[in-house]
């Protein structure tokens, strides 16, 4: 039985992939009892990989040694497979920016040649920010112990995601939800002017 809420946005992905690794990426999705099919057209073949009544598409550019996984976005709502990718990401060194929404907080991870270059934990008034070495960095609403710019961009990020929030309850018109998201708004964009101060 999969979870019943998995939703990772994959974007910006690109992953140049040896063909002895898209077959270790394939054993594995058929040792999970996933289908794959191949589809292809004139520039792109697609892997497409099936369970029960989900389909996703992987779009790959063909090259003489190797295949490139190359999407501006891709929506997986499979856990499986998601980490799967991501674990691709970091093997064959790829470049991505990860979203994965849980029904807590929203995680942002950054890849860079396989490395995680930032993960972003946005929940609430307390944010985790993992660099590129591993070392955790927590900081509270003070956010004092990041470099201004680096708080500057992550208060973008969740003002963004804050908005659409606003949006979503505007559209339930779930008015205790939009006068709270309309409260969080206005304090990260006076928090936001601070910083900018710094800047």
């Amino acid at each position: 039985m999969r979870e019943a809420f998995v939703d990772v946005e994959f974007s910006d992905v690109y992953i140049e992939l040896t063909k002895p690794a898209l077959h270790q990426f394939i054993k594995r999705m058929m040792s999970h009892h996933y289908s794959l099919f191949w589809r292809y057209d004139s520039k792109t073949i697609y892997l497409l990989i099936e369970l029960e009544d989900s389909v996703h598409e992987l779009p790959f550019i063909r090259n003489t040694e190797f295949l490139t996984l190359s999407a501006e976005c891709l929506h997986i709502y499979d856990d499986v497979l998601a980490s799967a990718l991501e674990k691709l990401l970091q093997r064959e060194r790829g470049n991505a920016i990860v979203k994965r929404v849980t029904e807590g907080p929203l995680y942002i991870t950054s890849y860079q040649a396989g490395d995680i270059e930032s993960m972003i934990e946005i929940d609430g008034s307390e944010k985790v920010m993992m660099n590129r070495n591993g070392s955790m960095i927590q900081y509270k609403d003070d956010g004092k112990s990041l470099e201004p710019k680096t708080i500057f961009n992550m208060m973008n990020l969740e003002i963004d995601y804050v908005l659409m929030e606003l949006h979503e309850a505007l559209l339930d018109q779930d008015d205790s939800q939009i006068e709270s998201h309309k409260r969080r708004l206005k304090k990260l964009l006076q928090r936001r002017k601070q910083v900018e101060q710094l800047l």
